[in-house]
């Protein structure tokens, strides 16, 4: 009976799937501008793969500033997506 109502079961279904949907829409447009911002990097397809993995480069002329930089603006992306905005 639930199932045949607007407000029922059916209904919820199809709200869930719909913020589903846009989620992940989201999330494609926040990791678009990610690479639209750092287009030499290849951060694979899971942010926080990513940031668990990340070796920071080391030796001489080495920016460590720019790399924290870097990581900073990946850590923004993943947190954006994680909250939804």
């Amino acid at each position: 009976m639930l199932g045949q109502r607007p407000w029922g079961r059916a209904a919820g279904a199809v709200r869930v799937r719909g913020r589903k949907a846009a989620s992940d829409c989201f999330a494609a447009r926040v990791y678009a501008e990610l690479a639209e911002d750092l287009p030499d990097e290849d951060l694979g397809e899971d942010l926080a793969d990513f940031l668990e993995r990340y070796e920071p480069a080391g030796g001489i002329g080495v920016d460590a500033e720019a790399d924290e930089e870097f990581l900073e603006t990946v850590r923004e992306a993943h947190d954006r997506i994680a909250l939804g905005y």
